[in-house]
């Protein structure tokens, strides 16, 4: 592909209260999945994969550290050559909110005017696969359409209230949108995933720029692929909709199956993320490991069963880790046991202590939370 044909727009999140603590100082974006990897390294790789080397990312402007510090120049996806352009832009208002600033759109309208590119691919972060750009985006100019987005068939207990689910006829195309109580089938949900064209794209957008209360671009996309039935492209890889903490965590349960974790790792494309050069894990003769994934620089010296560690945990000796997600730099003292958990990064978890959550609540440990006793919920 052209390098200039193509320019991409990622989306932050709507707003997602139920994501608890893990997003009150970072975006869901920048959540870390499966052990070394965060949730926009999917989105990146993605567009890497398709050859689009032009990317402008809009965030909340209170909570973007966290994602220069991961994306920096951009190297792993090919955006810090001569011909590559990468943007992030901010916004004040809440992730909850559907309505925005005055510099919102004007920013993200100046970018698209001056890549001059011929389609535009929009992302939303909060959708987890490795999808095949390439096939959407030939899809859309062999049917001569204006936009085409791309759906996902979900059960209802996968839904939120903020997603979007379309009722698609015979033919492909998008003629409205379903309703999430009426069925306990399969639904097709808009994995907000788009192919807009540039110059078309820039005519709505400035049309609603100009209203008094202006949506954010995601809110607009959605209301354009009904207007204009849109031509509808199924995803029928592994895809995860992360909007919640059970759902996070599930995400990454899933990862320990090795059939969910090859289809989106070892499909035709590859998934990119900031490397680190640090030594592997190491595992003492005394540990015991069962059905886990670890991430480099660890020491294991206890018990971790169906759980994935990030790099530079220590799980000393007597300490069991059991289906539970550590964050980098977390540590398990001697005899503790972590259970049905999410731990964020850097949590030092005391000499005896127990942390246990179920499946379908699992406990979040926030960063920063200082573990003074027993924590079951």
């Amino acid at each position: 592909m052209k390098i200039d044909k193509y320019s991409a727009i990622l989306g932050n999140t709507v707003g997602y209260p139920d994501m608890g603590s893990l997003t009150d100082n970072r975006p869901l974006a920048s959540l870390p999945f499966d052990g070394k990897y965060r949730l926009i390294d999917f989105q990146l790789s993605s567009l890497a994969n398709a050859g689009i080397r032009s990317i402008y990312g809009i965030f909340r402007g209170q909570n973007i550290r966290s994602i220069f510090d991961h994306i920096r120049s951009g190297r792993e996806w090919g955006l810090n050559t001569l011909l590559s352009h990468y943007f992030l832009g901010f916004y004040n208002t809440s992730d909850e909110s559907e309505v925005v600033d005055a510099d919102y759109y004007e920013q993200i309208l100046n970018y698209l005017k001056r890549a001059g590119s011929d389609q535009t691919v929009y992302m939303s972060c909060d959708i987890l696969c490795n999808i095949n750009l390439q096939q959407v985006i030939h899809l859309h100019n062999a049917n001569k359409r204006n936009i085409t987005v791309v759906y996902k068939k979900m059960m209802k207990s996968d839904f939120s209230p903020a997603n979007e689910l379309l009722k698609i006829d015979e033919t492909d195309k998008v003629v409205g949108k379903s309703d999430i109580e009426t069925t306990d089938e399969p639904v097709p949900m808009s994995a907000d995933i788009y192919v807009v064209n540039t110059p078309w794209l820039i005519e709505k957008m400035e049309e609603e720029a100009k209203k008094e209360h202006p949506r954010k671009i995601r809110f607009l996309l959605r209301e354009l692929i009904v207007d204009e039935n849109a031509l509808a492209f199924e995803h029928t890889g592994y895809l995860s909709n992360i909007c919640s903490i059970k759902s996070y965590y599930q995400a990454n349960m899933d990862m320990l199956d090795p059939q969910k974790f090859y289809a989106l790792f070892y499909g035709n494309q590859k998934v990119y993320t900031k490397v680190k050069n640090e030594e592997s894990t190491y595992f003492a003769r005394e540990s015991v490991v069962k059905n886990s994934q670890f991430a480099s620089g660890s020491v294991v010296q206890g018990k971790v069963e169906h759980s994935i560690v990030s790099r530079s945990c220590h799980v000393e000796e007597g300490a069991e880790v059991q289906s539970s997600v550590l964050f980098p730099k977390v540590s398990v003292g001697q005899g503790a046991t972590v259970a049905y958990a999410v731990v964020d990064k850097g949590v030092s978890i005391p000499e005896g202590v127990t942390l246990k959550g179920s499946p379908e609540n699992p406990l979040v440990i926030g960063k920063g939370q200082k573990i003074t006793g027993d924590i079951i919920q």
